[in-house]
């Protein structure tokens, strides 16, 4: 089955990141469930390393389960809704 919640647990990181500068992979996690998106640590990664494949996020290793993410300049423009990219949702206004 498809997950129907996954285009929108993608823009949230992206624009967490967007506010905070940088965004760790823990983080990602707290932040999607302040929104209701109750996800194993396991799961978070694989959307971050998705938004890194698709060249939304740089990510930066700081241990062996951590890394913090940074937006590119195409990830930001999809954050604050200038670009689209297939498979993330519009962003979400506060």
């Amino acid at each position: 089955m498809k997950d129907i919640f996954i285009g929108n647990q993608r823009i949230i990181i992206l624009q967490g990141i967007e506010k905070s500068i940088t965004l760790s992979n823990e983080m990602a996690q707290r932040l999607l469930r302040v929104y209701g998106h109750t996800l194993p640590l396991e799961k978070v990664n694989a959307i971050c390393i998705w938004l890194e494949q698709r060249g939304l996020v740089k990510t930066e290793r700081l241990d062996d389960s951590l890394f913090s993410m940074k937006l590119t300049k195409h990830g930001q423009e999809v954050a604050l809704g200038y670009a689209r990219e297939d498979g993330v949702d519009l962003p979400i206004e506060d």
